[in-house]
């Protein structure tokens, strides 16, 4: 018998996401080929609504091929359809990349803020780093769970690190101030140790924005071909 599976045939089906690629499997149950032959339509393989969405993917393209397996209790007939998707990036960039870069530019205002202001910057990296949190863990809710890395997962670190380091900048900047323990420092002193601080300020002011462009840039350009 051989079954046209554009005519309603109904054999079971098993699907397999490989990166981006979405290959399903049409298998009969427990039919060998001489019993049943599943063949796709010569003229007209595969129908697919112009009007489905996917609301995080869009189909590129399907291909159709014959996947018949060979065991040794027999042969079993095999339809193979495979749907070629591109992710949208608009979702993910709104909602997670987007924010995620604010949240580490804000962490930098801390460097324009005077050394001696302690509360206010060590409020401002905390504050920046548990927002940072919580946005990683919203982008992990929303994509399903894998055991390896992910490319959010890797630009998530990196924006963590880089609060974190803001937040170490001021612990540096903290230490060459001084801490007003032990003896009181004198005036040239102290107006030397406030320069240097300053000066580590300014410097920090350059190099994590130059730092994170870099990275950024890198992490667009090695990840381009998968967008």
């Amino acid at each position: 018998m051989i079954a046209n599976v554009a005519r309603g045939v109904g054999p079971s089906t098993k699907t397999r996401n490989r990166g981006q690629n979405l290959e399903t499997l049409l298998i009969p149950v427990s039919h060998t080929t001489d019993d049943l032959i599943f063949q796709w339509d010569p003229d007209v393989p595969l129908v697919v609504d112009e009007n489905i969405e996917l609301p995080q993917l869009e189909i590129v393209h399907n291909r159709t091929a014959d996947c018949t397996q060979v065991y040794s209790t027999g042969n079993f007939t095999c339809l193979e359809v495979i749907f070629k998707l591109k992710r949208r990036l608009g979702y993910h960039l709104f909602n997670t990349y987007i924010p995620t870069c604010l949240i580490v530019i804000m962490s930098w205002v801390s460097f324009w803020i005077k050394p001696d202001a302690a509360p206010a910057r060590v409020t401002l990296g905390v504050t920046s780093l548990l927002t940072l949190s919580t946005q990683h863990a919203k982008s992990q809710a929303q994509l399903p769970p894998v055991s390896y890395l992910k490319a959010v997962d890797a630009f998530m670190s990196v924006c963590t690190m880089f609060v974190f380091m803001a937040l170490m900048e001021y612990c540096l900047v903290n230490i060459v101030l001084g801490d007003g323990a032990g003896k009181p420092k004198e005036p040239a002193e102290a107006a030397k140790a406030r320069m240097r601080a300053i000066n580590i300020d300014r410097f920090s002011r350059v190099f994590f924005p130059l730092l994170f462009s870099v990275l950024n840039a890198t992490y667009w350009i090695h990840f381009a071909q998968y967008i």
